[in-house]
């Protein structure tokens, strides 16, 4: 497995066609042989969302192949399987004002994330967190955590962020179970039905 990583906010153009590319060249791979596109479709920053979208389907549209997404939250759940041992995780991500996304992840029979009940985007003290998770993940906890009631034991990692290895993971299992989609019919997983306020003359 090939992969490159950086947090550089607000780079995201700049940075990712270096880096596919970097991936490409170090693998030894020719583009003719990539036979699917995954990439995360939200929850998350709208613009990183937009961009990943985009990508992708100018990949899909490019190479002629199918897109795999896969949630944002899901593939952080997977993060956090890979890096602890519990079998149950809620996986939280910082969505402002006072909100955040977040899900419960089950580890199935193969150590992937499966969902349990919905992906949710909730104020911070609307949370549900269940006695029963094992594990916490991403940086809503950082604004959750004081708020929520949380057993001693549950092993929290307020800095854990989706990685394209985990992703991969999941994305194996989408293309196994048939949950691919052609370029021109990709969507993106908002959670909030208002994605940008508009400003209104009075």
């Amino acid at each position: 497995m090939f992969a490159e990583y950086e947090l550089a906010p607000r780079q995201h153009t700049r940075l990712l066609p270096k880096m596919m590319t970097t991936v490409i060249k170090v693998a030894g791979l020719p583009r003719s042989s990539i036979t699917h596109c995954a990439f995360t479709n939200g929850p998350g920053a709208f613009t990183g969302v937009r961009i990943a979208t985009s990508t992708a389907q100018g990949i899909g549209v490019a190479l002629k192949i199918p897109l795999v997404p896969i949630s944002t939250l899901a593939t952080l759940a997977q993060v956090s399987f890979d890096r602890q041992q519990g079998d149950s995780t809620l996986v939280a991500l910082d969505a402002r004002m006072g909100e955040v996304y977040w899900a419960v992840y089950q580890r199935d029979e193969r150590g992937l994330a499966s969902l349990r009940g919905l992906e949710m985007l909730s104020k911070v003290n609307d949370v549900i967190v269940e006695r029963t998770i094992s594990q916490g993940a991403g940086h809503g906890w950082s604004v959750g955590q004081p708020v929520w009631s949380v057993e001693q034991s549950v092993a929290v990692d307020p800095d854990l962020l989706p990685d394209a290895q985990s992703l991969l993971k999941l994305a194996e299992r989408a293309v196994h179970n048939g949950e691919t989609c052609a370029p021109e019919s990709i969507s993106i997983n908002y959670l909030r039905n208002q994605v940008a306020e508009k400003s209104k003359k009075v």
